[in-house]
């Protein structure tokens, strides 16, 4: 009976510090989430963003081409010449032709590239990520103008989606360590196409700590963004031009270092679902992308297929539904920069 007692007594000592040492490590985790980071000034890109010279150089061609049809037809098919000194934008709404093209770049931007509505609902309303006691809930906020929107200027997006951080100063639980290399054009055109879509009135879900995930924010299991992120980098105030290049692949491949990591050996995705597969190795090692070709890879985008006829699992499954819209020369060009990297065995730790 003594021995049963102290063996009871040893058992709960070992579950008070258990539980103890838990809440260390949760009170650790929303410590380092409510990190401030005032430094972080964020940029005011002009949304949208406005027309380049080549395009305006464009438009006033055309406008001179219809102008002197007109004016030929009238005088009989004689093309009358027109003043030197014409402004022949006049009265044309350079800002509607703008936002009409801003439009359309981060309609692309969002379905191909961005993933903003696998986090936040294909109406940006917001949605529930994780949902289970051990973890808590995860929840992405609605971030259409019925939403977070209304409240935040330009510059409180480019905190949030370059640098992770909140419009309060704190951590942002965005990956946004995704989204670093993206140009001001391109955060332009996303802050235009979301706060032109309908505005959702629901409010955010409320996010809550659980044991699990406090324990992997604590420890690193579960990154987080601000801090892998080097604040000071300036970013590009346009995208590479799109065409088959390394320039232009990294910049696309950027998107992957999330799931795959900074030097694309993939391995256990930080903080996903369990259940998940690791994320694979996309450098062309044995044990990675050695042996494929483009159109391999252009087969994994546009059918969910691997190279030996694998069906993708999640969750690159819904990413690759996401690919399918990417343009030939997206895959084309991110392939192409995979390729040059150097082959690292899968999960390897050590940096290119």
């Amino acid at each position: 009976m003594k021995a049963l007692k102290i063996g009871a007594g040893a058992l709960l000592a070992l579950v008070v510090v258990a539980v103890v040492g838990v809440m260390v490590m949760v009170s650790r985790g929303n410590a380092r989430l409510e990190r401030r980071w005032d430094e972080v000034k964020g940029v005011d890109v002009p949304v949208p963003w406005p027309l380049d010279e080549p395009e305006l150089a464009a438009l006033r061609e055309a406008k001179k081409q219809e102008l002197q049809a007109k004016a030929a037809t009238a005088a009989a098919g004689e093309a009358a010449p027109l003043p030197a000194d014409a402004d022949l934008l006049a009265g044309v709404d350079l800002v509607a032709i703008a936002k009409e093209r801003a439009l359309a770049r981060g309609k692309h931007l969002i379905e191909a590239r961005g993933g903003c509505a696998d986090c936040h609902g294909a109406d940006f309303g917001g949605k529930v990520i994780i949902d289970a006691p051990p973890m808590g809930v995860w929840a992405s906020p609605n971030i259409t103008m019925g939403g977070n929107a209304k409240n935040l200027a330009p510059a409180d997006w480019d905190r949030i989606v370059r640098h992770g951080v909140a419009k309060d100063g704190t951590s942002a639980t965005m990956p946004a360590i995704d989204y670093t290399g993206m140009s001001d054009r391109e955060l332009s055109d996303i802050i235009t196409f979301i706060t032109s879509a309908p505005p959702v009135d629901k409010p955010n879900i409320e996010n809550k700590m659980g044991p699990v995930r406090g324990v992997l924010i604590a420890t690193g299991g579960i990154p987080v963004a601000a801090e892998l992120i080097d604040h000071g980098a300036g970013h590009p105030k346009v995208p590479p031009d799109e065409a088959v290049t390394l320039e232009f692949g990294k910049h696309v491949a950027s998107g992957c270092v999330g799931c795959h990591g900074l030097n694309f050996a993939g391995g256990p995705v930080p903080g996903g679902d369990p259940k998940w597969p690791d994320a694979a190795n996309l450098t062309p090692d044995a044990s990675g992308l050695a042996g494929w070709t483009a159109a391999d890879f252009r087969t994994l985008a546009r059918e969910g297929k691997s190279k030996d006829g694998r069906e993708m699992q999640e969750p690159m499954k819904g990413i690759t539904a996401a690919m399918r819209a990417m343009t030939d020369t997206e895959l084309d060009a991110t392939f192409l920069f995979l390729q040059s990297l150097p082959p690292l065995a899968k999960g390897a730790a050590t940096a290119p």
